[in-house]
């Protein structure tokens, strides 16, 4: 939940090593991570949610929309822990292009069968699962959708109450205005849809061990006084603020809980292609107090300071012992 301040997985450490954008290869890689963080009530109370909106569509498809959909990990994760029921239109929404391209070839990897400009479908005994994919920024696009000057395989299907049945922003709503995504994202599932919002960073960064214990904290107080900037939307506390601000949007709490991201080595060694996850997130650390931290937030820290905290935190990684912890939330709310 290192906020890269970009706006998702594979767990072939092949597939992530082969990428040749990082954050692409970031993306891949954090798949386990977020396997593992994920709170499971929260997910299997979305689980039960989908299957009253399946009953209620009737013979019509249930609509998915995702905002900041990167390599395209949440669909693939719904499939694999049966959380679809019944035929299913899934939308998926990132500006980042090579983003949506890997998003594309974990498709076809999975069988799906192109029929037309990035639009896939996957037809099994148990039901037919339509994907369609588009590089937009989610507010712009959302806004085109309401406005109907856009191409979307929503349009193809009857009836518009809500339009989704399921809005995911995973790892989103803390690097955007919050008041933007109410306006432009939440009416798309209004009347009944849901919203998850799960892996929402929320103001705790841990790395042990520990050599610096002064310079570690004034590094990770400026990584957070960055997200916190006045020009930076979201914020590093965005996890606990949707306690009140979804309600605040006239959203129905269903479910919520902690979602921490955890890697740790075992006998010297990451699971899956987690080192690069985490030297990415170093990385990200390290350019982000460097160039976006208030200047305030960095009096006494000099530039000598972040990069020698960011070496030790490399080498760490190099001999296997670095321990990586962030706190999030996730949440699951019904808007009416």
């Amino acid at each position: 939940m290192t906020r890269s301040f970009d706006s998702s997985e594979s767990t072939d450490p092949a597939e992530s090593i082969g990428s040749s954008d990082p954050f692409v290869r970031y993306l891949n890689a954090k798949r386990t991570v977020d396997d593992r963080a994920l709170h499971r009530p929260t997910f299997e109370r979305l689980v039960t949610a989908l299957e009253t909106r399946a009953a209620n569509r009737g013979d019509d498809p249930v609509r998915i929309l995702e905002v900041g959909v990167g390599t395209g990990t949440m669909l693939p994760r719904l499939c694999d822990w049966n959380a679809l029921s019944g035929d299913v239109v899934y939308v998926g929404v990132d500006t980042r292009d090579a983003a949506i391209a890997a998003a594309a070839d974990k498709l076809t990897e999975r069988s799906f069968e192109c029929i037309g400009e990035r639009r896939f479908r996957l037809e099994t005994d148990e039901r037919t699962l339509t994907v369609e994919l588009h590089v937009a920024d989610a507010f712009s696009w959302a806004s085109a959708l309401a406005a109907g000057t856009v191409d979307c395989v929503i349009d193809e299907l009857a009836g518009d109450d809500p339009t989704f049945d399921l809005l995911i922003a995973m790892a989103f709503l803390d690097v955007v205005e919050f008041d933007r995504a109410a306006e432009a994202l939440f009416p798309l599932v209004a009347g009944g849809g849901l919203g998850y919002f799960p892996i929402t960073f929320d103001g705790e960064t841990i790395f042990e061990p520990v050599s610096d214990a002064e310079r570690n904290a004034a590094v990770l107080d400026a990584y957070h006084a960055a997200m916190d900037a006045p020009d930076r939307p979201g914020g590093s506390n965005t996890g606990r603020r949707l306690f009140s601000a979804l309600p605040a949007a006239n959203a129905e709490r269903l479910a919520a809980g902690g979602s921490d991201w955890v890697v740790a080595p075992d006998d010297d060694a990451y699971p899956a292609d987690e080192r690069a996850f985490c030297r990415y997130i170093v990385d990200t650390i390290e350019r982000a107090v460097l160039t976006e931290t208030p200047a305030p937030a960095r009096a006494g820290l000099s530039d000598s300071d972040v990069v020698a905290w960011a070496d030790d935190r490399r080498a760490q990684l190099d001999r296997g012992t670095l321990v990586y912890c962030a706190h999030g939330f996730d949440h699951l709310v019904r808007f009416p």
